[in-house]
């Protein structure tokens, strides 16, 4: 009976401590993206997601959705970082984790994510967030990329990580305060989104920079624009002093944030600083609990990642069949813009480099004080050559 007693004890204890679902994932090579293969219900084909922790809802390709024979049943209103856009849905989608474990009931919404994936390394089908955390405690271990999933009420291990109390904005998303110290030494406070789908440090909302007018109190910018799931955004980037997470202090005198131009959507929001993006989030490791509010933090090895000076002048993006490397985005009046570089240019070589790796050209044009010779073609069929000298822009 003693042993018996024993053996049910421990089962019972291993119960307590034990993990409900373990899923590794990828991690793209400038680490802002984090990759998650989940099976479909039939178990024999599979969808890889972009795990965001700003998305409230599950976004599926409106291509995969067809290949699948998925069909939408109802439209619903969707506010992004750029505004609010209506989208045909699916009611009662049933996410599987693995063969055993799935969250049922799960609202699909279906979207061309096209200009999305053609700016990662990986065409991914959708974009998954809080259908995980809303059911889960989530656990993210970046040095062994893996996910691990606890039932809500499970013992967690918390060794190390500091705990941070957040509240739900829009009732999905993770709102927390941080701290910024300008170059000239002041400080600014507010809440943030915490949105890993952000590549970026921080994004500051329109009203907030309006209202503290934090333009004029950053030295030199540099004008860009980027793409989200509802619109194209024009940004402006500044370097400041340092960000403060909770207790943790991240300082770089290449420390850059974006401020947004939006006018409606996330970024546009009075009552919020702005969002925090990948560029910090993922140099920590997180535990993510949403029934008890709280976000758990502890440095990882990308945590002393270096920010190097920033003297990319453009970005670079897939075309649709991600056979070849397009010009995304040209920083206004920068040398490439001024000898010629367009959105949409068809990349060639790159110091005599030709690849299909964008993270290839993206490290060559990171290189400071270097010249590089750029082969494009235009949208005539053109093929062009100019020569750019890598200069700090910020």
């Amino acid at each position: 009976m003693f042993r018996k007693g024993l053996l049910l004890l421990l089962l019972s204890v291993n119960c307590f401590f034990a993990q409900k679902v373990k899923l590794p994932f990828e991690l793209s090579k400038d680490h802002s993206t984090i990759f998650l293969r989940l099976p479909m219900e039939n178990q024999k084909d599979s969808l890889l997601f972009f795990f965001d922790t700003g998305a409230g809802a599950l976004l599926l390709d409106t291509q995969k959705a067809k290949e699948f024979g998925l069909k939408a049943d109802y439209k619903r209103d969707i506010t992004g970082a750029g505004g609010k856009k209506n989208y045909e849905s699916i009611r009662n989608y049933k996410v599987y984790l693995d063969k055993n474990n799935y969250v049922d009931s799960t609202s699909v919404v279906l979207e061309d994510m096209s200009r999305l994936y053609a700016m990662t390394e990986k065409k991914f089908d959708g974009i998954i967030g809080a259908t995980i955390l809303k059911n889960y405690i989530t656990k993210l271990d970046f040095n062994t990329q893996m996910m691990s999933l606890y039932n809500f009420g499970t013992k967690v291990d918390y060794s190390g990580y500091e705990k941070i109390p957040f509240k739900f904005y829009n009732g999905a998303l993770i709102q927390l305060p941080i701290t910024m110290t300008l170059n000239n030494n002041e400080q600014f406070s507010g809440d943030i989104l915490f949105d890993s789908g952000a590549s970026a440090t921080v994004i500051i909302n329109t009203p907030y920079k309006e209202k503290h007018d934090l333009l004029s109190k950053i030295d030199k910018k540099i004008t860009y624009s980027s793409d989200n799931l509802s619109n194209s955004t024009s940004y402006e980037k500044g370097l400041i002093k340092s960000l403060r997470l909770g207790s943790y202090e991240i300082q770089s005198s290449e420390l850059s944030i974006s401020f947004s131009s939006d006018t409606e959507g996330v970024s546009a929001v009075k009552g919020l600083m702005g969002i925090l993006g990948s560029e910090i989030i993922h140099r920590f490791d997180l535990i993510l609990d949403y029934r008890d509010q709280f976000v758990y933090i502890k440095p990882n090895d990308l945590f002393e990642k270096v920010f190097h000076p920033f003297v990319k002048p453009l970005s670079l993006m897939y075309n649709d069949k991600r056979d070849q490397i397009l010009i995304s985005s040209v920083i206004h009046n920068t040398e490439a813009a001024v000898k010629g570089l367009k959105k949409g240019q068809r990349i060639i070589s790159v110091n005599g480099i030709s690849t299909n790796d964008i993270d290839k050209y993206e490290r060559i044009l990171k290189e400071e004080n270097k010249k590089v010779i750029i082969e494009y073609m235009n949208k005539a069929g053109d093929i062009k050559t100019v020569e750019i000298n890598l200069v700090r822009l910020l």
